[in-house]
């Protein structure tokens, strides 16, 4: 067969599909594992939020890990309060990583990791993809001050500067994939990922690897800079 083209519309369609579509699959281990965490060393509660008279909060993440338990990458997703950013990030950087496995087999995944902070101290959650989906469409908690922005929450849609076509060699049939990501304040893009079951479709890795090497211009709301959650939907069909 000769090459098949990816049918889809650049941004106006990659970021519409924000309203839609079922991120549950995206870290739901079934009878699989997902990522494994050893947390190496202590998380300490940030002692200029507890002398301001913060003793709790939150803060959400995305991690990446590779087939070798490599940490490829780690996004703040929202918080409550500032100061927790940076005592996060050195622990996640710090800490040891199992890949998760499908199939028996490693692979490179991601999750969203829930950091409740408290006086006494920090209790670390790896969360499940349905629980990253409340986040991410659901509305924002009033004690959130960060967090992905909505489609309707930007003063408009951001342009592509740099988009990729994913292009494979077809095999008769149709496939139809779909990548998550996130679009942060400088329009890169950020956590690329397909559900569980697609680990292993080769559909989907090229889907992935061409997606990871878009970038936009910053997205805005308000004239400021917003991290933006967005998912694009490649169908792959055989040319005739």
């Amino acid at each position: 067969m000769k090459k098949t083209c990816a049918c889809y519309a650049l941004l106006v369609s990659i970021l519409s599909l924000l309203t839609v579509g079922n991120l549950s699959g995206l870290e739901q281990p079934g009878d699989n594992a997902g990522i494994a965490i050893d947390q190496v060393g202590v998380l300490v509660y940030p002692p200029k939020l507890l002398s301001s008279g913060v003793f709790s909060g939150e803060l959400r993440a995305v991690i990446s890990v590779n087939d070798q338990g490599t940490l490829m990458d780690c996004l703040v997703t929202g918080y409550t309060n500032e100061g927790f950013v940076d005592a996060t990030m050195a622990a996640m950087k710090r800490w040891v990583y199992q890949p998760a496995m499908v199939n028996g087999r490693a692979r490179a995944s991601r999750a969203e990791v829930l950091f409740n902070f408290r006086d006494r101290g920090v209790v670390v959650q790896n969360l499940p993809g349905a629980f990253e989906r409340q986040a991410v469409f659901g509305a924002r908690e009033d004690r959130y001050v960060y967090g992905p922005c909505q489609l309707r929450e930007l003063d408009h849609i951001p342009t592509p500067v740099h988009v990729v076509p994913p292009v494979i060699k077809a095999d008769g049939r149709e496939h139809s994939i779909t990548v998550e990501f996130y679009i942060d304040e400088e329009g890169k893009v950020r956590m690329p990922a397909v559900a569980r079951e697609s680990a292993d479709d080769i559909y989907a890795a090229v889907a992935v690897s061409a997606v990871e090497q878009w970038r936009f211009e910053s997205p805005l709301r308000k004239g400021k800079p917003v991290l933006v959650y967005a998912q694009q939907e490649f169908t792959f069909r055989p040319k005739e």
